[in-house]
């Protein structure tokens, strides 16, 4: 066994080395790829041409989903009912868009499957259908001459003219959302109007000045609430509380905005907002501690309610900053500047989230004050588009059909309630291939969202430093994972930077848009009689053989990792939580107050 050394380290650390040894190299070689001589703060590992095709084969993806299917390696969320003392299929009912007029219903299901690399042993895939009929426009030209759309084709984007459905203007809220006709599928990156001009232009708070929201009610009627009397008359016990307000997406005229400021600057411009609501809120004090997930991935108005007032009124503060070089290739030769957006802003939007209480303040007019937590929002500025133009990320586009070949179907029929086989094609380049040919209206499409970094492009945090019953040591990083220099830029990482030390992202805009999918996401689908044909970026030979190997040992240590799934798979809701916010695709000031305000 090891010698102590009593404290005083290790007396080998200072030993010279030998005169023909090189001190400019570290030991050994990591990962694949050329390694700076000098390894200082901040350098990288640089990829040669065949090592990156290989890191970006989704062919690798496919293969691992596809032997997760089929040798079983997953297993159904399941609840357990204690008056038919069976196990069914767990599912949650959540919204889209909760709080506009235009919320989508959805139901989530999903499976677990076995991993090391978390602390309960599980990631999750969880599986979200849209449930309401929703009419979004049907697409009438599909602008793909690569030729006569030139700069398009050259910034990754297909425009696509539409119809105007009852329920396009939701479309506003839907950037980076994924959109099918039934067929054809792809991700929303923006929308202009008929002049070519932004509809959108999504802003989000500075770190330096976070956004304040206050809720004012009757003193008189909150001191007399259930709550308050329980508690002695004292109005801070209610410091902690939620605050909840019914009609919390707020969408108004520019003109109805109380005091409003443009400031210009070279990348970003910004507006600088102090916007009231009189005397018409429904103001409720929500207590957290009664669900075990954030009340966000709930219908909020489920949660206990220990206070209502109907009068109430709210105050936003902010300053929202927006990113210039976003939106100014749709302006041409004009330089974009805020007044000039401004000039063409017909309405706004923000979203009052469910926020903590961080005091209460009797004003001495007869109100209390219910001022919260300062926290991240977005504020969006809308132009009127009345003939839409939609923008998708070219490279995020798949199409679904029934699994035939040549005109027949060879699966076996099964049970009359079973879906048909279907065939998902991950490969559709949509400037030579025929899309949105269904004629159907666009709605929002069923997703496959996994907790996994493969996925999600995100680090959770793994508190426990040893996996295995202690036989494997969590790096510092894993377990709290802190902003990286090889992170997302500033900007994109305002919200997310909130919750350091819970999760880290490097995701980028692309990445966001592209068709996201990963071993876990594509088993599920094969489960879900939903075949993911195999995809055209191979790997190299030499990659290949290297795979089979890893493949081999992963499966064989499959049976181990689903014995610790078991035992640990309630250990901590972090894992579960993330994926079903994906699911929901809140934006990132969303995504971080959940994260930021749920107890794991």
């Amino acid at each position: 066994m090891p010698r102590k050394t009593n404290g005083y380290g290790n007396f080998g650390a200072g030993a010279v080395r030998g005169v023909g040894s090189r001190t400019d190299i570290g030991k050994a070689k990591g990962a694949a790829g050329t390694y700076p001589s000098n390894r200082e703060y901040g350098s990288s590992v640089t990829r040669s041409v065949i090592e990156k095709w290989n890191l970006d084969s989704d062919w690798v993806k496919w293969r691992k989903g596809y032997e997760y299917y089929s040798q079983a390696a997953w297993y159904r969320f399941e609840t357990y009912d204690p008056y038919t003392r069976e196990y069914g299929d767990a599912t949650i009912h959540s919204k889209l868009y909760q709080g506009t007029p235009y919320e989508v219903d959805v139901t989530f299901d999903g499976y677990h499957f076995a991993t090391s690399d978390s602390d309960s042993n599980n990631h999750y895939v969880v599986k979200r259908t849209p449930t309401s009929d929703v009419n979004l426009g049907t697409p009438t030209q599909i602008l793909n001459d690569p030729i006569v759309y030139a700069s398009q084709k050259a910034n990754r984007e297909l425009w696509v003219r539409g119809s105007v459905g009852p329920d396009s203007k939701l479309l506003a809220r839907m950037v980076g959302e994924r959109i099918t006709d039934g067929e054809t599928e792809a991700t929303l990156s923006n929308v202009l109007t008929a002049e070519g001009h932004p509809s959108i232009y999504v802003g989000k708070s500075l770190p330096s000045d976070p956004t304040i929201v206050t809720a004012s009610v009757s003193r008189t009627n909150l001191a007399g609430s259930d709550w308050v009397m329980e508690h002695n008359g004292d109005l801070n016990s209610l410091v902690g509380m939620l605050v909840y307000l019914p009609e919390f997406y707020v969408d108004a005229p520019l003109e109805d905005i109380d005091e409003y400021e443009v400031i210009d600057e070279a990348d970003y411009f910004g507006i600088k907002v102090t916007d009231h609501v009189y005397n018409t809120q429904v103001v409720q004090i929500l207590d957290p501690s009664a669900e075990l997930l954030p009340p966000a991935l709930y219908d909020i108005s489920t949660l206990p309610k220990i206070y209502t007032y109907s009068m109430g009124s709210t105050k936003i503060e902010g300053t929202f900053v927006y990113k210039k070089d976003q939106y100014q290739k749709h302006f041409g030769t004009t330089y974009m500047t805020g007044d000039l957006v401004m000039s063409e802003i017909e309405t706004v939007s923000y979203t009052l989230m469910p926020y903590t209480i961080l005091s209460v303040l009797d004003n001495g007019h007869g109100q209390v004050e219910l001022k919260s937590v300062p926290f991240m929002a977005e504020f969006n500025l809308y132009t009127p588009a009345e003939d839409n133009i939609l923008i998708f990320a070219d490279y995020s586009f798949t199409k679904t059909e029934i699994d035939t070949y040549d005109g027949e179907y060879y699966h076996p029929l099964g049970a009359p309630d079973l879906e048909p086989w279907r065939r998902l094609d991950t490969d559709v380049d949509p400037w030579m291939d025929e899309i949105f040919t269904s004629g159907n209206p666009l709605k929002p499409a069923v997703m496959y969202t996994c907790s996994c970094p493969s996925y999600a492009k995100s680090l959770l945090r793994a508190p426990q430093s040893t996996q295995d019953e202690g036989t494997r040591k969590i790096n510092r990083q894993r377990r709290y994972p802190m902003p990286t220099v090889l992170g997302t830029n500033t900007f994109e990482s305002l919200a997310t930077n909130q919750a350091a030390g819970i999760t880290e992202g490097w995701d980028t805009l692309q990445g966001r848009m592209q068709f996201k999918m990963c071993k876990h996401s594509i088993a599920a689908m094969f489960i879900e009689r939903l075949k993911v044909k195999e995809p055209n970026s191979y790997p190299t030979v030499e990659a290949r053989i290297a795979f089979e190997q890893k493949l081999s040992n992963d499966i064989a240590t499959n049976s181990a990792e689903f014995k610790e799934s078991y035992k640990r798979g309630g250990i901590t809701l972090i894992e579960l939580v993330f994926a079903l916010a994906q699911g929901l695709k809140l934006d990132d000031t969303e995504l971080a107050y959940i994260l930021f305000n749920t107890d794991f």
